[in-house]
């Protein structure tokens, strides 16, 4: 009895336990044991590191008994060296998916800046963020913004015969996304001519231009920089028109070369509102002219007005969209 209790052994019960319990948590994630279970997917992982650790640190008792004391400090070295590996590795990941969530959770907006002349391709840009400048061409109707938790690959098509549904057609290329351990998204292929109005690979946000909308297809602009456009398919995301589009922003500006004094009414006749502040945010749409609620620093009313958003088929305005949500 008193074999059983020697330090050597006593490490190895301990061991046991600890690596085995990581191994069920690391088996858990890897099929996906909590995937889809709501509050309970935490109590699943968890009960595969107790059932994982609680068969290893029984299962010690026995191995202990048959195995010599030096061959067990060996294995204690093991043990130990992948005891740390793990918790080592499971250290970085937390800080890097912590990292990631941080990025995640900064808004991010469209800067009206000139253009560049050079068209960069989304595969050659694999994490292109929300801050393309919008494009020299047509204003266009609003956004289509695909949806790839629902459908990740999303089809481009060329010429359609109008009247026949989306089965009927072949797509000619396609922009496609998978998923990493950390939930986000990554780039699986994507055609050469591609550089969408703005997009982040990362989180699966891309909006692309709408010029004109069909029954089951919607005209997009492809290619930012040189007006390219193909043919998507109407159901795979959501279409917002511009007013739609403005109002889920969070905050607007003024573009630096044209900057507005809000009005009291929506016409440039009309007399300024003198009010201070620092921020805008949209509350309706009435033509080219916006209501905004006026901010200050702090966030807090302090006035409304009217702005022109948009003045025939040129933009007036940046605009900051609301934080990405997974």
């Amino acid at each position: 009895m008193k074999n059983f209790f020697k330090p050597a052994r006593l490490a190895f019960y301990v061991l046991m336990l600890f690596v085995f319990f990581l191994i069920g948590l690391f088996f858990a994630g890897y099929i996906e044991a909590g995937k889809n279970q709501g509050l309970a997917g935490g109590a699943i992982v968890l009960g595969y590191g107790v059932m994982f650790g609680g068969i290893a640190f029984v299962a010690s008792f026995f191995i202990a008994h048959f195995l010599e004391i030096s061959k067990i400090k060996v294995i204690n070295w093991v043990l130990l060296a992948v005891l740390l590996g793990t918790c080592g590795y499971t250290y970085f990941e937390y800080k890097d998916k912590n990292a990631r969530q941080e990025e995640r959770n900064k808004p991010f907006q469209n800067k009206n800046t000139s253009p560049t002349e050079e068209t960069i391709p989304v595969s050659a840009n694999l994490l292109m963020k929300l801050d393309t400048p919008l494009s020299k061409h047509e204003l266009g109707l609003g956004f289509y913004k695909h949806n790839f938790y629902k459908e990740p690959t999303l089809y481009f098509y060329g010429n359609i015969t109008h009247g026949k549904s989306v089965n009927e057609h072949t797509p000619q290329d396609s922009l496609a996304l998978g998923r990493d351990t950390f939930g986000d998204f990554t780039l699986l292929s994507a055609p050469p001519w591609l550089l969408p109005e703005s997009m982040n690979q990362q989180f699966g946000i891309a909006y692309l231009k709408v010029i004109a909308v069909g029954r089951e297809f919607v005209v997009v602009e492809g290619n930012s920089q040189n007006g390219q456009k193909v043919r998507i398919k109407k159901q795979g995301g959501e279409l917002l028109y511009w007013p739609d589009f403005l109002l889920s922003t969070n905050s607007i500006d003024f573009l630096n070369a044209q900057a507005q004094v809000p009005k009291i009414k929506p016409f440039h006749e009309a007399s300024d509102v003198n009010t201070a502040f620092e921020h805008m945010a949209i509350l309706e749409i009435q033509g080219e002219w916006a209501l905004v609620e006026l901010k200050d620093k702090g966030l807090r009313q302090v006035d409304k007005g009217y702005i022109q958003w948009k003045k025939g088929d040129k933009l007036l305005i940046n605009y900051i969209l609301p934080n990405i949500e997974s």
